[in-house]
C-alpha cells in the first residue's frame, strides 16, 4: 500500500516493515498503516493503530515512539527507588528531581520520558505506550473475531511498542528495569516481551520468528489473505 508520512518515527518502522516483507516474500506480509478501530464494544475504546502486519508467522500491532530524551518504560515508583538505592534517602532525591505526579503513582505502572529537569513526561493509565497497544489489541480482536472464528483461524496477535529514535547521545536513552524489552524469541508467546529499542534489535527478533516459529503456529497463505480481506472489510470499507 502507499502511505505518506508526517511522523518520522512511523516512517522508519514502515521501512523497516517493508525491509523484512522483501526479506522474506515467502512470509506474505500484509502492512497496514494509521488504522483507526472503531470499536461496537463499550470495554474497548476506539484506538488509532500505526501499524498493523499480517502474514504467515501471525498478526503484529507495532505503536512507534520517536521520543527524545530518557524513556523510563512501564516503570512504576518501587523500580524508580529501588535503582536509587531503595531507601529514604533515595526517595528523597527522587522527589527533588521528579514531579509529584511521579512521586504519586504508588503502585500504578507509567513511563516517563524526561527531555530535561523541567520537562518530564508520564504517561499513565490508557496513554501507558504499553497499554496503548494492549488496548488496541482487544479493539482489533473485538471487531474481527466472529468472522475469524466463522472461518476457522484463531491468530494471536502480538503488541508491541517500538522505540525508535536514532541517536548516540547519552540523554537519549531507554531505561528497562523490569528487562520487557529487546527479548530474544522463545517458543512460548508470552515470553516474546513488549518491544523494541533499535531497529536491529526489532529485526533480529523477526529473523528468529521466521526460522524457528513452529510450523503448526503458522497461517496458511490462504488464511493470511483472508485475514487481509477482514480487515479491508471491516475497517478500511474498501
Amino acid at each position: 500500500m502507499s502511505v505518506n508520512y508526517t511522523n518520522r518515527g512511523e516512517y522508519r518502522t514502515y521501512k523497516l516493515l517493508k525491509e523484512l516483507s522483501n526479506k522474506y516474500p515467502e512470509d506474505k506480509f500484509h502492512i497496514f498503516a494509521n488504522l483507526y478501530l472503531d470499536s461496537d464494544d463499550s470495554r474497548f475504546p476506539n484506538r488509532q493503530v500505526d501499524h498493523l502486519v499480517i502474514c504467515r508467522k501471525g498478526i503484529f500491532m507495532i505503536e512507534t515512539k520517536y521520543w527524545t530524551g530518557t524513556v523510563y518504560h512501564d516503570v512504576r515508583l518501587r523500580d524508580l527507588l529501588k535503582m536509587v538505592g531503595g531507601n529514604e534517602a533515595g526517595k528523597t532525591l527522587l522527589s527533588r528531581l521528579l514531579p509529584q505526579e511521579v512521586m504519586n503513582q504508588g503502585n500504578q505502572s507509567f513511563t516517563m520520558c524526561i527531555k530535561s529537569p523541567e520537562n518530564v513526561q508520564v504517561y499513565t493509565g490508557d496513554e501507558n505506550p504499553i497499554r496503548q497497544v494492549e488496548l488496541s489489541g482487544l479493539s482489533l480482536n473485538s471487531l474481527i473475531q466472529d468472522k475469524l472464528n466463522e472461518l476457522g483461524i484463531k491468530p494471536y496477535i502480538h503488541e508491541f511498542v517500538f522505540y525508535n529514535y536514532v541517536s548516540r547521545a547519552a540523554d537519549d536513552q531507554v531505561v528497562d528495569p523490569n528487562g520487557v524489552l529487546n527479548r530474544p524469541y522463545s517458543n512460548n508467546y508470552d515470553d516474546w516481551g513488549e518491544g523494541f529499542t533499535k531497529p536491529q534489535h526489532f529485526r533480529e527478533f523477526y529473523d528468529a520468528v521466521h526460522e524457528r516459529l513452529p510450523r503448526q503456529l503458522e497461517l496458511r497463505d490462504d488464511q493470511v489473505d483472508a485475514i487481509a480481506r477482514l480487515i479491508h472489510r471491516t475497517i478500511l470499507f474498501d
